[in-house]
């Protein structure tokens, strides 16, 4: 029988051998290699957590991954499992079926199972059942254990969910023969304590996402300790970073001195690619540092919600850390007080990588865009452009989409509506936009086939709504939600 050309016929056969859960578990050891998969996955289902307990010991393949055992509702489930790496662990001599090395319980989108590429033979093996690098170590783990498991933890103000907290306080008692991997490791809000019991089990090196939200700068600075030893961090997100609460007139100046202590951590990220900043205090005039200290050139480079001064934009088209930058991200970073130059340097500098652009609610105006016209031009791998929430005349507007439509790579493009749409008080006159856009799509298309256009007004004050002209609908239509992509 094909496993893969009979999936009904294994499904009825698995759920036949669930009904009678103690024959199922005396009969593990003889099973098809193929019927794991399909066992676990009923049994998943059903929560048949004796058949899960059962299953680990002799499960056939190098990697296990299940990212929704961490969630409160499969407690039940998560500790049926971990029984079974138990019972893996007790035994001195394993049994010779087992192959499982790592456990994979991150969120990540991905099917029930994974194993080893090129451990199956089959042709036409399914996406969701092959893993290029099925064991997580991070170079500097100095961790050498037979048992991975993998996981994605976050914090919050009131600490960790309660299979996060089984899951750490498992690993804790068994750290001698398991290497619990964090990879993503958010913290929206810091209990101290719960922190201190993370980093007792977690090795700050095998962390590649490091997402931080809704902290005081002296709370960064609790965390420095553990930052320094994150050399191998790919992502760091920094988020809704404010002032300390304290109204003393040193706070500011203390506050100040815990950001630069963060940024002084920079340093220890030696891999650092992607790095978002949004709504962070104390950023201006921080940028050099930020940027001057890391060892490889940024990929993605967000700076949203944030006040730049003249000097922070000025060092950007300078810096070496960004020449290879493919995603720029400076949403509601304001720029229409900078020298409109200084972004036409800064694309002038990335053209031949960067492949999305977004200066959404920039306040920028014709000039500023006018200056950076000839270095966008030239960004020929670009895939996204969105500008919306810009003020931009309707002549401006279509000499703008004279320069985009010949860049051929563009698949999402986002517009502001010109300000022929609005009348002396702002009111939006959406009859002008249909009328308009009609007109600026046809500028497009004299050049390419474009894929997914969107024009969009302000948001009303009074309803938040607004109204939007896509290439899909070709209508000016009124929503009330905002854009996303």
């Amino acid at each position: 029988m094909n496993f893969y050309s009979s999936p009904n016929l294994l499904k009825l056969a698995s759920q036949s051998l669930l009904r009678e859960e103690a024959l199922d578990i005396s009969a593990l050891k003889e099973l098809p290699r193929d019927l794991f998969p399909v066992i676990f996955e009923e049994a998943f289902t059903g929560r048949y957590t004796k058949i899960l307990r059962a299953l680990i010991p002799v499960w056939p393949f190098p990697y296990l991954s299940k990212g929704t055992l961490i969630e409160n509702s499969n407690l039940e489930t998560l500790k049926a499992v971990l029984e079974g790496l138990d019972i893996l662990i007790a035994q001195k001599i394993h049994p010779s079926r087992c192959e499982l090395r790592v456990l994979n319980l991150r969120n990540t989108h991905h099917a029930l199972w994974r194993i080893n590429e090129g451990s199956y033979e089959h042709e036409g093996l399914p996406e969701f059942m092959t893993q290029k690098h099925p064991v997580e170590n991070s170079p500097d783990c100095r961790e050498n254990k037979e048992l991975t498991v993998t996981v994605d933890l976050k914090l919050s103000e009131d600490g960790m969910d309660e299979s996060a907290t089984y899951l750490l306080q498992w690993a804790q008692q068994r750290k001698d023969s398991i290497h619990l991997c964090c990879r993503t490791l958010r913290i929206h809000g810091l209990p101290k304590a719960v922190c201190r019991e993370i980093f007792k089990v977690v090795h700050a090196g095998c962390i590649l996402d490091l997402d931080l939200r809704f902290l005081y700068p002296e709370e960064i600075d609790f965390l420095n300790p553990y930052l320094s030893q994150m050399n191998n961090l790919l992502t760091l997100m920094l988020k809704s970073i404010r002032g300390a609460c304290s109204m003393d007139d040193d706070s500011e100046g203390l506050d100040e001195e815990n950001m630069s202590r963060l940024i002084s951590s920079f340093s220890k990220f030696h891999c650092l690619q992607n790095l978002y900043v949004n709504d962070v205090i104390f950023l201006e005039n921080q940028l050099k540092e930020c940027l001057r200290c890391l060892k490889k050139p940024l990929k993605t480079l967000s700076i949203t919600g944030c006040f730049l001064l003249h000097s922070d934009f000025d060092y950007l088209h300078y810096c070496l850390n960004i020449s290879e930058l493919k995603y720029l991200n400076l949403t509601a970073t304001y720029l229409y007080h900078l020298d409109p130059d200084s972004l036409g340097f800064l694309l002038e500098k990335v053209k031949d990588t960067l492949q999305s652009l977004e200066l959404e609610l920039c306040l920028m105006e014709d000039s500023h865009f006018s200056a950076i016209l000839p270095a966008l031009s030239q960004c020929s791998h670009l895939t996204k452009v969105n500008f919306y929430n810009n003020e931009l005349s309707l002549p401006f507007l279509k000499q703008l989409l004279h320069h985009t439509a010949e860049l051929s790579q563009l698949t999402y493009e986002v517009y502001p509506a010109p300000l022929e749409c609005y009348d002396d008080s702002g009111v939006i006159l959406s009859h002008r936009l249909e009328k308009f856009c009609s007109e600026l799509l046809d500028i497009i298309r004299a050049k390419r086939q474009p894929k997914r256009v969107t024009f969009a007004t302000i948001q009303c004050s009074n309803c938040s709504g607004s109204y939007v002209y896509d290439l899909e609908t070709q209508h000016c239509l009124y929503q009330k939600e905002q854009l996303s992509d």
